[in-house]
């Protein structure tokens, strides 16, 4: 085993408010629907966002999307809504 394995720490990474203004600023986002099913598609091929990354955010926006959550455009109020409803 590897102490340092950068593979495995790719799919485990989190995202942070950078990657949120990255993924905000791709478009004009009108749902977290719209959001979630861009990440399932191209996420992964976004060399900008681990593995890791996008799995937690298809995670934390599909808990914002189920909560009926208003839609949030600010990527730092996103970010701390997306992380507090862990």
């Amino acid at each position: 085993m590897r102490i340092h394995d950068p593979a495995s720490q790719a799919t485990e990474k989190d995202y942070d408010v950078t990657d949120i203004e990255r993924l905000m600023g791709k478009r004009e986002w009108t749902s977290y629907d719209e959001v979630i099913k861009w990440l399932e598609r191209e996420g992964d091929a976004d060399r900008r966002f681990t593995p890791g990354e996008v799995r937690h955010m298809i995670e934390d926006f599909s808990r914002l999307r189920d909560a009926k959550r208003s839609f949030i455009r600010d990527p730092e109020r996103l970010c701390d809504e997306l992380k507090n409803r862990r």
